[in-house]
């Protein structure tokens, strides 16, 4: 399970440094050159790297150059601007993101759709960059998870097929409705499948659709097929500790 232990850790690091914000609501009528940058990268769907920083040292520069390195192969696919969070017209930028108290400089990666899907404190690798560029679903499970929304990942093997019946259920229960996101996956999407390889899903084995349901930060509940109901994916919940804090649920009491 590689890419749910990476995309924990992302959540993590995003519940402790960061604030949610859409690169639309970081744009204002008197936005700074960081927040425009943002803007454009969402505007052109490219991820950005944003570079907050209180000083011109050696760490800043080491950043910079790799930045700049990364940036020279694959401007195509990504941008990059630097936040100072010294000047008064740059801050509001880091706090937005809650970063003016991290270590210096931090990175931060953006998705265009608003996920953070990357933060590195004092230095960053060429590699480190590669890993944020991620792929769309794996974006959108990100934004969830930072939401504290529990996922369901589809994994589906036809076009246009139905939500296996019991994830239907569960989020139209009111007791998971606000709080759940259903994504679904084409089994042979190409741009998805290094997403299903890290949940230890081979496309080549599957012959019937299968459900990951994640719960925040990145919690692997339980992998169902699709006669799954309702009930089991709650108790599931509950068995991994992630269903509520009510001791009377009865999703609770069921999993003791």
């Amino acid at each position: 399970m590689q890419i749910l232990v990476r995309i924990q850790s992302v959540v993590i690091a995003t519940a402790s440094l960061l604030s949610l914000q859409s690169p639309a609501q970081a744009e204002s009528v008197t936005a700074s050159a960081p927040e425009r940058a943002i803007s454009a990268a969402a505007d052109e769907n490219k991820p950005i790297f944003v570079m907050f920083y209180k000083e011109q040292n050696r760490d800043k520069e080491a950043m910079v150059a790799t930045l700049k390195a990364h940036w020279a192969v694959k401007k195509q696919q990504a941008a990059w601007t630097a936040v100072r969070i010294t000047d008064p017209a740059q801050r509001r930028v880091a706090e937005k993101f809650k970063v003016t108290r991290a270590p210096m400089p931090s990175l931060v990666a953006i998705h265009p759709n608003g996920a953070v899907t990357g933060v590195f404190p004092k230095q960053v690798t060429q590699s480190d960059l590669s890993t944020c560029i991620v792929s769309p679903k794996t974006a959108e499970c990100l934004k969830s998870l930072q939401g504290n929304r529990m996922v369901f990942i589809c994994v589906q093997t036809a076009p246009e097929q139905s939500l296996p019946p019991g994830v239907e259920d569960f989020q139209a229960d009111p007791h998971f409705a606000r709080r759940t996101s259903v994504i679904t996956v084409a089994v042979d999407d190409p741009k998805e499948a290094r997403f299903l390889a890290g949940m230890d899903l081979d496309p080549a084995t599957i012959d019937k659709p299968v459900t990951v349901f994640l719960a925040p930060p990145g919690a692997h509940v339980g992998t169902f097929d699709p006669a799954a109901t309702k009930e089991q994916l709650a108790e599931g919940l509950a068995a991994a500790g992630k269903c509520c804090d009510d001791k009377n649920c009865k999703h609770n009491k069921k999993s003791k």
